[in-house]
């Protein structure tokens, strides 16, 4: 990762700013990153690479695994409220839609 973070060190920097400036932790700031280096092409420019979706598809797993993640993501500090009341907004309308 050593080179390509150097040959794109304009946008690892510009990425981090952007992503702390936002909220984002530094430490998963640096992870998201990381991972767009690790999986970008050959050649490619990361500022408009777009990864295919096998790339962005987790598996859960099950429910469990499901509401685990769901209350990790709720009680981190690092999210702000307003992504956490989006959540509950988006919950909320699945389930009056049944």
């Amino acid at each position: 990762m050593a080179k390509e973070r150097y040959q794109h060190q304009a946008w690892v920097e510009a990425q981090l700013r952007t992503l702390v400036d936002l909220g984002v932790d530094l430490a998963e700031a640096e992870r998201s990153v990381r991972w767009v280096l690790d999986h970008l092409p050959d050649g490619a420019d990361p500022a408009t690479w777009i990864p295919p979706a096998e790339l962005l598809w987790v598996n859960p797993g099950s429910e469990e695994a499901i509401a685990d993640a769901r209350a990790a993501w709720y009680s981190s500090p690092a999210v702000q409220g307003r992504f956490k009341r989006l959540l509950d907004a988006e919950l909320e309308s699945e389930n009056a839609r049944g």
